[in-house]
């Protein structure tokens, strides 16, 4: 069993991986593990709360982890240990796909520099916060998602492309023709 983690923090916005972690904790080869800077319980946006399997620091022990999926959320804390991971897994060129806010801990790694990526961040954002803009803006694609190499990134209101490209990464499709088929289904008229 491969393993695939999703790391949560408080606040974070449920919605945008829901789709993508529901496919993901059904696949038989898979194993979804949430993780967070604390073994303690993380309420959502939307007040869900989520008890995570293992922490960031845990995770370093574990076998055969294949990509990691971080949601947005307000408070974007990046912790010398989930920088680690970060970029650990990124050398060995394994999923990390991030959407909304999320993207920001990339940034902050530097694993965004020379890679295009989407986010739902703007320069203005941080200026109107008085805070450094950690995204290399040169390669910024005002797109809803989008994948360079193992990196997958998304805007909020792209949750269904990004939960789509994060199944065609780990050949969920159970036919060639279901990812538009999913798609045409959760897309609006």
């Amino acid at each position: 069993m491969k393993n695939i983690l999703c790391f949560i923090y408080e606040g974070f916005v449920d919605y945008e991986i829901s789709l993508a972690c529901a496919e993901l904790n059904m696949a038989d080869n898979y194993k979804l593990i949430y993780i967070a800077y604390q073994k303690k319980p993380i309420i959502s946006s939307a007040g869900l709360i989520i008890h995570p399997n293992n922490t960031v620091v845990e995770a370093f022990a574990l076998s055969d982890v294949e990509g990691l999926v971080i949601p947005g959320g307000e408070i974007r804390i990046l912790k010398p240990e989930f920088e680690k991971l970060i970029i650990q897994l990124d050398k060995e060129k394994k999923l990390i796909a991030a959407i909304c806010g999320g993207p920001e801990f990339l940034a902050k790694t530097g694993i965004l520099n020379g890679r295009e990526y989407a986010t739902s961040m703007y320069p203005e954002d941080y200026k109107q916060k008085n805070e450094i803009d950690p995204f290399p803006r040169d390669t910024y694609k005002d797109t809803r998602m989008i994948r360079d190499g193992n990196i997958i990134t998304a805007k909020g209101d792209a949750f269904v492309d990004f939960a789509l490209e994060i199944w065609d990464w780990f050949d969920l499709y159970e036919y060639d023709t279901e990812r538009v088929e999913y798609k045409t289904l959760f897309t609006p008229v």
